[in-house]
């Protein structure tokens, strides 16, 4: 496509090479763009990972992931620099496109071509894994990424806890959680679960976990005990709501005013005024409301 001119005062170089293929890739020329990568190699010039990267996301993005598969394999045979990221993309590519088998082949692939995952590579497949039920495997391929010495990232976490919530698998989560707690603790775990259940409409699978948060009694796990407060309110349970209420003034965590007196309200339509006059009087022993403000909501 490039050739010196007949005079021979001008010879392309390494960034006259990135230019034009940059301006194919920019006007969706895809295979014009490739062709230039080609041509530029065999003039001695290598693109770098992110140019390579950046033609393999165009591929994927049209569809095309066979051939960016393609392309990048032909990268790396020609000696280019590609990477993990590349790999990452690719794989990343099949899974939008549910094709997780290729995903699977071309992440086993990958430890052929000395390039060894990373967590986000793992956590792209655990994704697709879990979107498609495929829970074993991601359990399984979850356990193969803790084996390779990889510490799970908040990504991670929130993948993992997503669809296994999901899937209602809650003590497989556990077991799975105390495996990723070896590598690397995430302090919010066990709060990112109780919501994500409340979520789910799962609220007695929350309820059970809420000791593990409230060991800490910090902000986020207020905000924790409130999600589960708000999701007994939706189903209609005020009492559940108002014992996990008691079990934040325990733990000398406040709980949110105006959703405690929804609590009340409901608490005093169902009859339990005795209830709903604790747990206000909890709030005017911390001096959070005054004796006229309680004496308010119950009439």
């Amino acid at each position: 496509m490039m050739k010196v001119s007949e005079e021979e005062w001008w010879t392309p170089n390494a960034i006259t090479y990135s230019v034009v293929m940059h301006g194919f890739r920019r006007e969706g020329k895809l295979v014009e763009a490739c062709d230039i990568v080609r041509e530029m190699v065999n003039m001695g010039f290598f693109p770098n990972p992110v140019e390579i990267n950046l033609l393999i996301q165009s591929l994927c993005r049209e569809g095309k992931i066979t051939e960016a598969k393609r392309f990048m394999e032909e990268c790396l045979s020609r000696g280019c620099a590609v990477n993990v990221i590349n790999f990452t993309t690719v794989i990343h590519g099949y899974c939008q496109k549910d094709d997780l088998d290729a995903a699977l082949s071309l992440l086993d692939d990958m430890y052929l071509s000395n390039k060894h995952p990373d967590t986000v590579t793992y956590t792209t497949v655990i994704h697709a894994l879990g979107k498609n039920g495929r829970i074993q495997e991601a359990t399984e391929l979850m356990k193969k990424m803790l084996g390779k010495g990889l510490d799970p990232t908040p990504v991670t976490y929130r993948t993992v806890i997503h669809w296994y919530c999901q899937m209602g698998k809650v003590d497989e989560l556990l077991q799975l959680l105390e495996k990723m707690f070896l590598r690397q603790n995430c302090k919010t775990a066990y709060n990112q679960v109780i919501e994500k259940l409340c979520s789910f409409g799962n609220l007695e699978e929350a309820d059970k976990l809420l000791g593990k948060v409230l060991r800490t009694a910090s902000r986020v796990d207020a905000k924790t005990c409130h999600s589960l407060m708000g999701g007994y309110l939706r189903k209609g349970d005020p009492l559940s709501a108002y014992k996990v209420a008691c079990r934040m003034f325990n733990r000398n965590l406040i709980p949110d005013l105006k959703l405690c007196e929804k609590v009340t309200k409901r608490l005093m339509l169902d009859g339990n005024s005795k209830e709903a006059d604790y747990l206000m009087l909890r709030f005017v022993e911390r001096g959070c409301i005054s004796n006229q403000h309680q004496e308010h909501l119950q009439s």
